[in-house]
């Protein structure tokens, strides 16, 4: 692991729009492809935004981000009583599928699906965490080499 950040958010959508950029300065920093850094940006936000809304009876949140030269994870945690998780089937299910354009919400699991190498739902005694990974190996050796580097 290059590194890892663990932060603790409050529930509160302004610090969506923080947090997000706080991640598009570390992958642009890194070295991550842009490409990659704009899908984890638009994830991010959406399970950041799930956690907001949904969180109830809770005044906060936590992200935490881990990289590594091949990809990073960020896990996205919020100790509200949660919502019925989707299965790796239902997850399945959703690939292709069209929302319904009437329907303000219920886009982003099909966004986070879209967009990470893979998502994960998890409910925990006190909350749900939602795990994004995404991985950039053509940029793996390079970076980490870059990283390693004695600093002069």
């Amino acid at each position: 692991m290059l590194f890892s950040l663990q932060l603790s958010l409050p529930r509160d959508a302004r610090f969506v729009g923080l947090l997000r950029n706080v991640a598009a300065c570390v992958f642009e920093d890194i070295g991550a492809p842009r490409e990659a850094t704009d899908d984890i940006k638009v994830a991010l936000t959406e399970a950041c935004a799930n956690a907001v809304r949904h969180a109830v009876g809770s005044n906060e949140y936590s992200v935490g981000f881990s990289v590594d030269a091949e990809g990073c994870e960020i896990e996205v945690v919020d100790l509200g009583p949660g919502f019925e998780l989707p299965t790796t089937a239902d997850l399945d299910d959703l690939d292709g599928e069209e929302p319904d354009p009437d329907t303000e919400t219920g886009r982003g699991v099909l966004l986070m699906r879209a967009l990470v190498d893979d998502l994960q739902f998890t409910r925990q005694e006190s909350g749900t965490s939602v795990t994004l990974r995404k991985y950039w190996p053509e940029v793996g050796l390079a970076l980490a080499q870059e990283l390693n580097a004695p600093q002069s």
